[in-house]
């Protein structure tokens, strides 16, 4: 595996692989530009896990290239998962998919598998299969996946990081914002 920490998190061109970003909003206006850069040259697969993807912001960002927005939003492949097993299930039938080498864009991955609902044991068991299916789907295709840090109270989660930082061969994190801490001393120390 490639450990390989990009400076800037979309470099083009996408060679098939698994690319890794995290941050703090997932990135969510960076992943809506590239998922915009994309379709204004070719068809790909979005798969929203966290329910925040905005369509309505991907047009205003290519309006501005193209005479025809609605055929370059046909592009999209748009499908919303809202729990883990729906996650799974739609990454097993992008892997089925023969020959397939659009790019699959995944946003905020994580927040479906957090849900305290799942026990632990199964939600890792789903992960894995869904890593299973990412590096199927990688092997002809860029898999670009978004995720935030684990919240505090989800971290007995940490393995779900953990193995998905693991199956990324490319992975770029958002740099901290500086906080008032950072940018001056305290005063009684």
């Amino acid at each position: 595996m490639e450990e390989n920490i990009a400076v800037t998190p979309f470099k083009e061109p996408f060679i098939p692989k698994i690319y890794l970003v995290l941050g703090r909003q997932t990135v969510s206006d960076k992943m809506l530009q590239l998922i915009a850069a994309l379709a204004l040259r070719q068809p790909l697969t979005v798969l929203d896990c966290g329910n925040r993807s905005n369509m309505y912001a991907v047009a205003k960002l290519i309006r501005p290239y193209t005479s025809d927005p609605v055929a370059v939003l046909g592009h999209i492949r748009l499908s919303r998962a809202f729990t883990c097993i729906q996650v799974l299930t739609m990454l097993e039938a992008a892997a089925a998919r023969p020959q397939a080498s659009d790019p699959c864009i995944i946003l905020d991955l994580l927040s479906t598998f957090l849900d305290e609902d799942v026990k632990l044991p199964d939600a890792e068991r789903l992960m894995d299969r869904s890593l299973a299916c990412l590096r199927a789907i990688s092997q002809t295709a860029p898999v670009v996946i978004s995720a935030r840090p684990l919240p505090l109270i989800a971290r007995e989660r940490a393995s779900l990081y953990e193995a998905l930082h693991e199956a990324a061969d490319t992975r770029w994190a958002e740099p901290e914002a500086l906080t008032a801490g950072h940018l001056q001393p305290a005063l009684f120390a």
